[in-house]
């Protein structure tokens, strides 16, 4: 009867125990999903996220995405951390592109948000670089 006893409280308190959803990504949006080859050109993007238990960073990143790049053995690439504070953050961000580097084709931007618990989540969104 003593063991049962004991093992009560110990059993009430794991099973009280609040799992961490991780963060939310609730929106982020691309000025333009289409982008003209020039000098000077740019990605623009605008995100918004929250989380109950408070946001730690996030990651931007670009990678192209189409098969018949000229640089398939070294694809363009980008990646950028931020710090975030706070239950909710939103902002926009510009990327300068690599002109005249930088390849006709498809791209993807990942954005992967980190609470302060260290949980993620993810979203990817395509844009285009056009002649």
């Amino acid at each position: 009867m003593r063991k049962i006893f004991f093992l009560a409280p110990v059993l009430i308190i794991f099973s009280c125990q609040v799992q961490n959803e991780p963060p939310v990504i609730n929106s982020i949006n691309l000025t333009s999903s289409n982008i003209q080859k020039v000098e000077g050109a740019f990605l623009e993007f605008n995100y918004d996220f929250s989380d109950d238990s408070g946001l730690n960073q996030f990651r931007a990143s670009v990678l192209d995405n189409f098969e018949d790049a000229r640089l398939q053995s070294a694809p363009w690439n980008w990646q950028q951390d931020y710090d975030l504070s706070g239950t909710s953050s939103l902002d926009t961000i510009q990327v300068i592109l690599p002109y005249p580097d930088l390849e006709i084709g498809r791209y993807e931007l990942t954005i992967t948000v980190q609470d302060i618990e260290e949980a993620e989540t993810f979203k990817k969104t395509l844009f285009y670089i056009y002649e």
